[in-house]
């Protein structure tokens, strides 16, 4: 007999099982990626939701004189053109009343629809006054100062 010592069902459960090794290694590698790349992907949606966009904005106006120093307790108006309000107090109707700190700083949060705004600013102290305009964008801080000269001068910036 020829194959009297082959043992032929062992070495095919051998080869069998060497297959299915190779397969299921094969199989592992593809899961692992796909699981890491759910995982990736379901990590990065998780983040970008958490993330809610601010729709308010802080505008800062310092009131100085021709010398450039602050003026204290002056009248800021900061206002938009129209009827819509951007201020984030719905009682603002549009414009906002504040005076300034012994810095001369006026700081107003508002409120945005369009992601952008223009707003009027009028600041006066007794016989001075200034105007000027600020380009406020969401969720930004803007900065402006506006310098106060005695009324009836025709560089405060105002409109005559």
């Amino acid at each position: 007999m020829l194959f009297n010592n082959f043992k032929h069902s062992e070495e095919i459960s051998y080869i069998c099982f060497g297959l299915t090794t190779k397969l299921s290694n094969y199989s592992m590698k593809i899961n692992k990626k796909l699981l890491l790349a759910c995982f990736f992907l379901s990590l990065s949606f998780f983040i970008g939701s958490c993330e809610t966009e601010s729709t308010e904005s802080l505008v800062r106006v310092r009131v100085i004189n021709s010398d450039s120093i602050p003026v204290q307790n002056a009248w800021v108006h900061v206002f938009s053109p129209g009827s819509s309000t951007v201020f984030t107090d719905p009682a603002t109707s549009g414009q906002y009343w504040r005076k300034t700190g012994e810095d001369g700083w006026v700081d107003t949060v508002i409120g945005f629809d369009y992601g952008e705004a223009y707003l009027d600013i009028e600041a006066s102290k007794g016989g001075w006054k200034g105007c000027s305009f600020i380009h406020a964008k969401e969720g930004q801080t803007s900065e402006i100062n506006v310098i106060i000269k005695p009324f009836g001068d025709l560089n405060n910036g105002c409109p005559q």
